[in-house]
């Protein structure tokens, strides 16, 4: 009889191990489809969840996307209902009213986890208005109008509240439109800086002078601006022509300006920080990285060579797909004409795509994948206008 009771005993632990990890398995694959279907991008999304096991199952973590958070919900509810919802909901609770920020240096990092050791990802130009999604320590989980997510130290941006931003939105700004400069603290150029300035940058106007701007900086800073070097926003706004020439005549400026990985300010660039600025200059807000600006656009005939291009087309470079390897798109190139592009390699340098020039990359040349037409989709996804992106509004 004792053995009797043994072997039921066993039998019902095995039953029950059985349908926890069974139970586990859904639930895993329940979050991996809701990932896929709400998360295709984790550079511009974040779905942390995962199921924890602590005497019983239960979901636990956070995510920013809405439409995910309340789905899984939803489903847990109906199907799960022993199953513990412990993940929440970005923007952190923590935050109270304060889930708005505007970028007060001049050029701030960000990073892909909390610590100055962590690898630079991209950065976000002075003004950028940005969402706060949570804080530690003394960093901040931001999302730029890119979507792009990444951590930023708390001296790189000014915390607000929604109203503040709005506010902001619509007070009288300018853009600084030098490739680097600096703000004074009189109107007069011997005067000590305020902060150092780069292509770009945005700041409120507090005076309207003959030759300098009086400015406001997001943290209250204010300092002088020569107004040889920006633009109000109105002006910069009207100034938008989405133009082949003005494209190519932005690039230019950039020459010489030597490479960083995530950089995107006139200091220094990467290949997507490149072509992301040069279009932002002329109104239009790109994806961050060449993997993603590849995406978007009218695909141009490259068959028979580069004839079809046109100045402002974006060329893409890569792995080509294999029977055991998929595409990887790794860099990218802005059309200059005459079968000539710019890029940002080493340093922001022109290379001809034709062989017998002088400068032919026929290494290029060989990792060419596809080009893009961006000027034509201007207003579709991933080619917005400045203001028209929700941050900007």
């Amino acid at each position: 009889m004792k053995y009797l009771l043994q072997l039921s005993f066993i039998a019902t632990i095995l039953l029950f191990t059985g349908c926890y990890q069974t139970q586990q398995k859904k639930l895993n694959d329940l979050i991996s489809d809701i990932r896929q279907m709400y998360i295709p991008d984790s550079r511009v999304a974040l779905f942390d969840i995962q199921v924890k096991k602590n005497g019983q199952l239960a979901i636990a973590g956070e995510t920013n996307i809405t439409g995910a958070f309340y789905e899984l919900d939803s489903i847990l509810k109906t199907d799960y209902p022993k199953v513990e919802f412990n993940a929440s909901l970005l923007p952190s609770e923590s935050l109270g009213e304060y889930t708005r920020g505007i970028i007060t240096v001049s050029v701030a990092c960000l990073r892909p986890v909390p610590g100055n050791s962590a690898e630079l990802i991209t950065q976000a130009l002075m003004g950028t208005p940005v969402k706060i999604l949570k804080k530690e320590n003394t960093w901040f989980l931001i999302q730029t109008p890119d979507s792009y997510l990444g951590w930023t130290k708390e001296g790189s941006l000014s915390v607000i509240t929604e109203d503040a931003m709005h506010r902001y939105n619509h007070s009288e700004r300018i853009i600084f439109t030098g490739m680097t400069g600096s703000c004074y603290q009189s109107p007069d150029e011997n005067s000590h800086p305020v902060s150092d300035l780069v292509l770009g940058n945005i700041l409120a106007l507090d005076e309207d002078g003959l030759r300098y701007c009086k400015v406001i900086f997001p943290d209250g800073r204010t300092g002088y601006i020569n107004k040889e070097q920006c633009l109000s926003l109105g002006k910069w706004k009207d100034s938008f022509a989405y133009s082949q020439e003005k494209i190519s005549e932005t690039a230019m400026k950039f020459l010489g300006i030597p490479y960083l990985w995530g950089g995107t300010s006139s200091k220094m660039v990467d290949c997507s920080g490149f072509t992301k600025t040069v279009f932002f200059m002329n109104g239009i807000i790109l994806q961050r990285d060449a993997s993603q600006q590849v995406i978007y656009g009218d695909l141009v005939d490259t068959s028979d060579g580069y004839e079809n291009l046109v100045p402002a087309d974006l060329l893409f470079f890569g792995t080509h797909e294999t029977d055991s390897t998929k595409e990887r798109v790794t860099h990218v190139a802005i059309y200059i004409g005459n079968g000539e592009i710019i890029h940002s390699s080493g340093l922001v340098r022109i290379n001809s795509m034709i062989p017998g020039k002088e400068n032919y990359s026929s290494y290029l040349d060989s990792i060419f994948i596809r080009a893009k037409r961006i000027l034509t989709c201007v207003g579709e996804p991933g080619i917005e206008p400045v203001f028209t992106n929700e941050f900007y509004k």
